[in-house]
Order: C-alpha cells, then structure tokens, then sequence
C-alpha cells in the first residue's frame, strides 16, 4: 500500500499512459483535482476532443514532472494507479473526473538511467555501414541484456565500433508492444577474449527517441521493477509490511 505521495499538487499537470479501444495506447494529459492519502482524482483525459475511455479496476500509469526553484527539471514520479470511481458530469459539475488508486510510486533524476537486467530478443538490429559513396544497414545477431530510459545493452556475436549507428526494434518490457529506433554506439566490451567465438557486450544509447518512447521505456521499467517486488514478496524475501516504492536511483555513466 502507497501511504502517501511525494511531490504531488493540486493543479499539477500529469501525463496518463492508458489503453483505449478507440484512441489506442498513448500518452493523454489530465489535471490533479484533488488528493487524500493514496487516491487521486483527476480531470478525465481526453485526446482530440474525446475522452479516454476507461473504467472501474483499469490501470493506468502516470508521469508527474517535478521543477527545481530555477525552472530545471529535477525527476519524474511515476504513479501506477487503478481506477476506483468515474465521476460523471453532472448540473453542479459539468466536468467529468475520475479518481484513481496509487499501488506504486517511483522517481528518477534525469541525471541518470537506472538499468534494468532483462534477456529480451532483438526482432531487428542491424549497424550502419557506408561503402564506396553508399550506406547500407548490416544485420547483427544478439540480444537485449538491460534497459534504461536512455538506452540499452545488447549482447552481440560481432564486434561494432564505437560511434556507430544501429537500428533497433525490440518488444519493450512488460507487454507494452514493440519499439523500434535509432541509436549510437557508446562502448563495446569482448566479454569472451580469445575465444573461437566470442560474445561482445555493446552499450547504445537512443539516438532519435522522443520524449514519449523515453518515458514509455522509463514506465515499464517502473512496472517491471514492481512486479519483481511482487514476486519477492509472495517468495518471502521481502516484509509485506514494507512500503513499495520501486524508486530507481539513477546512476551516473553511459544509458
């Protein structure tokens, strides 16, 4: 249980990752109303002039932006929440509101990526070569081996040079479908020197990511965090009687 919600105000502005059968999955911004203890009530999110549609028990995940005293960015929270009441418009209130649950809240500094350990298969990667005049895509064999906000570590069969682009399209954490995009290059590191064949850990980081891929990568992170907790907690390893929190503490270095 979430006892209490840091950062949060009344006329914050948030942005609500939800699944819509019409509108699909995307980002849709609403405003804080009201809050007490783990619940929030909010303006109901529309896009387009339509509003989200979302009922009791659907889960939704939302991203605050918190802003220093000099106008910088200083971290996100990441609230994930369950739908508990839709208020309606009415003749006293013509605005339509929902009021959500918090399950889940963390928070990430800009300043750096935390790193989540996953073993996810690269549906396409390949790295940018230019010959003779000519660019051409190659296709490296490898596979995913952590996650950030900012970027990733794949393991690859073949060694890519640092400063190089790939192009990347891999099924994103937790069931959020896939995402495909461009990155560079950072480090490469051969993990097994010597060897007939060796395995090379290469660091990349988003090249062309919008803001929105960025936080949808950073969300996941959060959930899948969250659910390892879970597991945890239903193993025994950790008290029950702590709070959750998922926070990730950014650590500073290449995404």
């Amino acid at each position: 249980m979430v006892a209490s919600l840091p950062g949060i105000r009344i006329g914050a502005t948030l942005a609500m990752e939800a699944d819509d059968p019409a509108l699909g999955s995307d980002s849709y911004k609403c405003r804080i109303e009201d809050f007490r203890d783990d619940r929030l009530t909010l303006t109901w999110p529309s896009k387009r002039g339509q509003n989200v549609k979302l009922q009791v028990d659907d889960a939704v995940s939302l991203a605050l932006a918190q802003v220093g005293p000099n106008g910088q960015p200083e971290a996100t929270i990441y609230l994930d929440c369950i739908v508990v009441d839709r208020l309606v418009p009415t003749p006293q209130n013509p605005v339509p509101m929902i009021t959500v649950r918090a399950v889940g809240v963390g928070r990430q500094a800009p300043r750096g990526s935390y790193r989540l350990p996953v073993r996810i298969p690269l549906i396409e990667c390949a790295v940018r070569t230019a010959a003779y005049g000519t660019t051409s895509w190659r296709p490296v064999a490898g596979f995913i081996h952590d996650v950030s906000a900012g970027g990733l570590g794949i393991t690859a069969d073949e060694e890519v040079a640092q400063g190089l682009k790939m192009r990347v399209r891999f099924p994103v954490p937790m069931g959020s479908g896939e995402m495909a995009v461009n990155v560079e290059v950072m480090n490469v590191v051969d993990v097994s020197p010597g060897e007939r064949l060796s395995k090379f850990k290469i660091g990349v980081k988003f090249d062309d990511a919008n803001q929105f891929q960025r936080e949808r990568m950073a969300r996941a992170i959060h959930r899948s965090q969250l659910e390892g907790r879970r597991r945890d907690q239903i193993a025994g390893k950790i008290d029950r009687s702590e709070e959750v929190t998922g926070e990730a503490a950014g650590a500073p270095g290449a995404p």
